[in-house]
């Protein structure tokens, strides 16, 4: 068996990886189009919100590279997602934006659609708070700065998403905040399910477990979830199994074909009607686990086989928050950074380094909807302290400096 991994490896490092190189906003965009094609509506959402926070505005021209332009109303689409999915006022909300930048006869034709009386709201926007960097980030050297935060020293606002419950009446596990109250910059982090694995009388549920878990992962939309079609692809390609082959290192190297950050490998174990449902996220860079979670399972139906796979969802959403904070010290290409444990920031936490800058307004209401953001590279956390972290710098495009942004990926 050992033997057959080594095999695998060999011919799984062997293939180039692809995934990571469509980072533009065009190559967001049309896989926004193709997941719309497939009537695939929130996996749209993503892939238009990725498209929108590198490029915010609808156009029926936009340069795309050299010569070559497209129609771009990443807005349009997301309001059709959302007419689809029938939340209504998110619908209305991106309709009417794109309609304020460039109106088409498509996007006439879903607002006609939407009842008289629904108030639209942007899904992509939120509360924007002013915050300014602080003297002592524009006056002081990069070498006078300290990587520990002085406790007598106001330190820039922390940005973390909103709490909404603790509990919950049906025995589901309470989600800890909400991805849209978070700056998005690009891909949030990209996850790859592998099949389950399981014997015995567990065997009977693994297909059922893995389906559960791309679902769930995908409705808390928090995460980009590589579809199972195209792992499967991948996986006969490489002539690897659907169980029972996959070890860690084949599962780092099916990640990194696959454009994953990260790989979800679960487990259902199950005796005489009790058993454990887990699951692990491992670091396609890495390696390591970055977050694990189990729960018991008494099967008494295939509902409860459901309700457990998506509790543990729950813990690894929970356990990968989304908070933004600030760069307090440069050293070469290690970074130091205002975020630690105390804020969920742990080590193999990657993370977008940006820049902000103009606000965006509304073309007709004036209404200030963020900020144009520059994405200058990103970062893995190789050390955490309680509230500050180093992380090494990977696909940085730019010097980047003290008193640029953050944002868990």
């Amino acid at each position: 068996m050992k033997l057959r991994h080594f095999q695998i490896l060999i011919c799984l490092l062997s293939v180039p990886i692809f995934g990571h190189a469509q980072n533009k906003f065009y190559n967001y965009y049309s896989n926004g189009l193709e997941f719309m094609e497939k009537k695939d509506w929130v996996r749209a959402i993503g892939e238009f919100k990725s498209a929108a926070s590198l490029e915010f505005e609808d156009a029926k021209r936009k340069r795309t590279y050299g010569v070559h332009f497209i129609e771009y109303m990443p807005h349009r689409e997301l309001g059709i997602a959302y007419f689809n999915l029938s939340e209504l006022p998110s619908a209305k909300g991106e309709l009417e934006l794109s309609k304020a930048y460039a109106s088409t006869d498509r996007t006439e034709e879903y607002l006609s659609k939407i009842p008289a009386g629904i108030t639209g709201t942007l899904a992509l926007s939120k509360p924007v708070v002013a915050v300014e960097k602080k003297p002592e980030l524009q006056q002081k050297t990069e070498e006078q700065k300290s990587p520990e935060p002085q406790a007598n020293k106001e330190q820039p606002v922390q940005t973390q998403a909103t709490i909404q419950t603790s509990v919950t009446t049906d025995g589901d596990i309470a989600l800890a905040y909400n991805p849209d109250d978070i700056t998005q910059v690009g891909s949030r982090l990209a996850l790859a399910v592998i099949p389950f694995e399981g014997k015995g009388e567990a065997s009977k549920f693994v297909d059922e477990a893995t389906e559960k878990m791309i679902t769930r992962l995908v409705n808390l939309r928090r995460f980009k979830v590589i579809e199972r079609g195209a792992l499967d692809k991948i996986m006969k390609e490489q002539k690897l199994q659907a169980s029972g082959i996959v070890d860690d290192r084949t599962a780092v190297s099916l990640g990194k074909l696959s454009g994953a950050d990260a790989m979800v490998a679960g487990s259902v174990s199950l005796v005489g009607g009790k058993g454990m449902i887990s699951a692990r996220v491992i670091d396609v860079e890495t390696g390591e686990t970055i977050a694990a979670r189990d729960a018991p399972l008494q099967v008494e139906s295939t509902r409860v086989v459901d309700k457990v796979v998506e509790n543990v969802a729950a813990m690894i959403y929970n356990d990968l928050p989304l908070v933004e904070g600030y760069v307090v010290k440069v050293d070469g290409n290690t970074l130091y950074i205002d975020m630690g444990l105390s804020h969920g920031v742990r080590k193999g936490t990657k993370c977008i380094v940006f820049r902000e800058g103009e606000p965006i307004r509304h073309p007709v209401t004036g209404e200030i909807l963020g900020k144009k953001v520059t994405k200058l590279g990103e970062l893995v956390v190789i050390q955490s302290q309680d509230k500050m972290a180093e992380g090494k710098s990977v696909e940085a495009e730019e010097g980047l400096k003290v008193g640029d942004k953050v944002v868990v990926k």
